[in-house]
């Protein structure tokens, strides 16, 4: 772009006042075309060589035009920035994909079990997806698996439907996985279709190590750790002095017991007896009948063993046995004659002690 040069002396508007010039300032005394015409003047009326400077103002003039139709264009205008019925394109975050606008997620650092999420801005002109005919949640390929849709409203109050996939494989090296295209069914109108998006999934360990130092293929197995064993054995020693000290008292109380009933009962104190002596013996004898009679509290004959029946009624099943011991007593002490068959002294009174022992436990 070239402008005419000014007469030698002259002073241009950019000298002082910040303006761009087009062309020089008239000489004093000039009149320019502006006076009586009405016409605007950028360039002062050459008294010579007019003709060669108006078509270098004329030059000017339309370069100048140019260049603002070149900028008209080149800047943005409020009246572009609309959308087309899925709203603003200045979206914070979001790009438009296939048509509506998409948030895609991160490209990079996905590994087995990650959720990738895709974010759709689903459009405010009243339409409505077509929720029964949206892809199910299934496998949908080696690498991915398509879970349930979601609905999401922002602070502005638009609503965007969040696509989820999950990694359901590990590569052996870093590889490239594409998310599939999408074609929503919307309630009227044409769907909302989105383009595929690559993504990268990284192995979860890899195949080659360094083999520096410790960075080795196969590590030797790591030692267990030794517990300590003092508490336990501590422990383990209080449950064992209680232990004996139960089954101590426990003895204790047993032979107390039984050391008791063998001076308090009758025929305890008859066993223990005839455990000492020959049962034989007149003495063996007598012994077994005086715990009998402190049984019966009365001096016992063979005629009133039911009353002791009925005050001893533990006695009940050796009946029998009381009527034979009486028999023998009775042919032994009064008879005058020689004893018959030997009576088993010994077995009748322990039996006679077990029945007293089991009635008073």
């Amino acid at each position: 772009m070239s402008v005419a040069r000014p007469p030698e002396g002259a002073h241009t508007a950019a000298g002082g006042e910040g303006a761009p010039s087009f062309a020089a300032r008239p000489p004093e005394g000039a009149h320019t075309a502006a006076e009586g015409e009405g016409a605007p003047s950028f360039a002062a009326r050459p008294p010579e060589g007019a003709p060669v400077r108006r078509r270098r103002q004329r030059f000017v003039r339309l370069a100048g035009a140019a260049a603002c139709a070149t900028l008209a264009v080149m800047l943005p205008c409020p009246a572009r920035a609309q959308t087309n019925g899925s709203g603003a394109t200045g979206t914070t975050g979001g790009v438009r994909v296939g048509g509506p606008i998409v948030q895609p997620p991160r490209a990079f650092g996905y590994q087995l079990g990650d959720l990738v999420t895709q974010r759709l801005l689903l459009p405010t002109d009243g339409r409505r997806l077509e929720t029964a005919a949206l892809p199910r949640a299934e496998r949908i390929s080696g690498w991915l698996e398509r879970r349930p849709f979601q609905w999401e409203t922002d602070a502005e109050g638009r609503q965007w439907l969040l696509v989820s996939y999950q990694i359901v494989n590990a590569p052996q090296t870093l590889s490239a996985i594409a998310l599939p295209a999408l074609s929503l069914p919307m309630s009227a109108g044409p769907a909302l279709e989105t383009d595929a998006q690559l993504i990268s999934v990284g192995p979860l360990t890899p195949q080659t190590v360094l083999g520096k130092g410790g960075l080795l293929d196969i590590r030797p197995d790591r030692p267990a750790s030794v517990a300590p064993s003092a508490p336990i054995a501590r422990r383990l020693q209080r449950w064992l002095l209680a232990l004996a000290g139960t089954l101590a008292a426990w003895m204790g109380w047993w032979a107390w017991r039984h050391r008791r009933e063998s001076r308090r009962l009758p025929f305890a104190r008859a066993w223990r007896r005839l455990r000492q002596i020959d049962p034989d013996q007149s003495e063996a004898w007598l012994c077994l009948h005086q715990a009998l009679n402190e049984t019966a509290a009365t001096v016992l004959r063979a005629p009133a063993l039911p009353g002791l029946l009925a005050r001893a009624p533990h006695l009940q099943p050796l009946h029998a046995q009381l009527q034979h011991f009486y028999a023998c007593s009775d042919q032994r002490f009064f008879s005058g004659q020689p004893a018959g068959a030997p009576f088993p002294l010994r077995a009748f009174c322990r039996a006679l002690y077990r029945a007293e022992k089991q009635a008073r436990s």
